[in-house]
């Protein structure tokens, strides 16, 4: 979906100085030129978009464009955080994946390599021993 392409692409850019259309094309399996128009969108949008040339270069947000993360707290996103890895254990979901680097980009940078403590693999062979 377009909406939630666009609002990766924002979180991206917030957490990384810049990121070039190719990367994002591939990491939304999408063409080039769908990043160049969803670019297009965020720029209308009034997202301070800025772009770079050369080997380094790419599209990057400005510093000064901060999103309101009052909502939750970071004892919420890490409590999130344990309970979306758990369910990434049993799916292969790519939505999930970009959820969790959603989350996390919300996180202070001290807290970005968050380890979830809870093995779920083995609650899970727990829980199949105990039904069998």
């Amino acid at each position: 979906m377009k909406i939630e392409r666009l609002i990766n692409i924002i979180m991206l850019l917030l957490e990384n100085d810049t990121i070039s259309a190719n990367s994002l094309a591939q990491r939304f399996s999408v063409s080039k030129r769908t990043i160049l128009r969803d670019m297009d969108s965020l720029i209308l949008a009034h997202i301070p978009i800025y772009t770079t040339r050369g080997p380094k270069g790419g599209f990057g947000i400005m510093d000064s464009y901060k999103f309101n993360k009052r909502l939750l707290t970071e004892f919420d996103i890490q409590n999130i955080l344990i309970a979306l890895s758990g369910l990434s254990e049993f799916t292969a979901d790519k939505e999930t994946a970009l959820t969790i680097d959603k989350l996390k980009s919300l996180l202070p940078n001290k807290m970005n390599n968050l380890k979830t403590l809870i093995d779920f693999e083995e609650i899970h062979e727990a829980l199949s021993a105990a039904k069998s």
